[in-house]
């Protein structure tokens, strides 16, 4: 589904990312796992074609379903995106205009996708998708009505109304409290076991790849310094920095020598 080769991206200082690879199959759950500054969310803007500011993409190239992001096109709405592939950011409340209800929303994301020709699912589906037990409740609601937690399950919603093959969140789980976590947690599972859709994350909690993604890739200073199967990578970790990030997580630590 999705393929991405070589990926090289400088800063006017720095690089940023060096030669970067992937890929993503279907119906597949990948984690990026790295501290901030890393260069997870600069991948995923070469991947959704957002803009790069001062930073210049300098080799390697992005495939989706076999057909080519092309940076010359940068500047432009790339056609799969918001369709075929979603985007859930880490900062629900920011996404939204705090003077239009939910719903309000809703419209302009359909006349958005209406020359795109897909079949596009009601704002009340999507809000019992993601757990809403009283969707009509929601609609009508102002952003700054809801919790942090009730406005990343709004965005999610959203994401979901053009049946996307892939949806692709930067650390979406950053912003929340604890009980927020667990109950977005909790959500991401039941979609993937409920629809057919294909998940790429970013993140800096481990935990969360742990309970999440089939593979997870290692990120550090803009290189994958270790992929492979999720559980096989923390069970057995060999890059010094995966084994630092695991002891970050007492839980995760003690579970991995339950394995041994």
């Amino acid at each position: 589904m999705l393929r991405i080769e070589n990926i090289s991206i400088q800063s006017p200082q720095k690089t940023i990312l060096n030669r970067v690879s992937l890929s993503l199959s279907e119906r597949e759950s990948l984690s990026i796992v790295g501290e901030s500054g890393s260069g997870k969310s600069t991948l995923l803007k070469s991947l959704l074609g957002f803009p790069f500011g001062d930073l210049e993409q300098t080799s390697g190239h992005i495939f989706f379903e076999g057909q080519e992001i092309q940076v010359q096109k940068r500047r432009q709405e790339l056609p799969f995106i918001g369709t075929e592939v979603a985007w859930v950011s880490q900062h629900a409340n920011l996404s939204f205009n705090p003077r239009r209800k939910i719903k309000a929303h809703y419209r302009d994301l359909i006349k958005s996708y209406a020359k795109k020709g897909k079949a596009l699912r009601s704002l009340e589906e999507c809000l019992r998708l993601v757990e809403f037990k009283n969707p009509e409740r929601i609609i009508d609601k102002y952003p700054f009505e809801l919790s942090g937690g009730m406005m990343q399950r709004v965005s999610i919603a959203l994401a979901l109304v053009a049946h996307p093959r892939l949806i692709v969140a930067d650390e979406p789980m950053s912003s929340l409290d604890v009980v927020s976590k667990h109950e977005l947690t909790q959500l991401f599972k039941h979609l993937r076991e409920t629809e057919e859709i294909a998940f790429l994350f970013t993140t800096h909690d481990i935990s969360l790849a742990y309970e999440l993604s089939d593979r997870i890739l290692v990120m550090k200073s803009g290189e994958f310094v270790e992929t492979g199967a999720t559980r096989e990578v923390l069970r057995a970790p060999s890059h010094p920095y995966t084994k630092q990030l695991l002891r970050a997580v007492p839980r995760l630590e003690k579970e991995k020598r339950l394995y041994e």
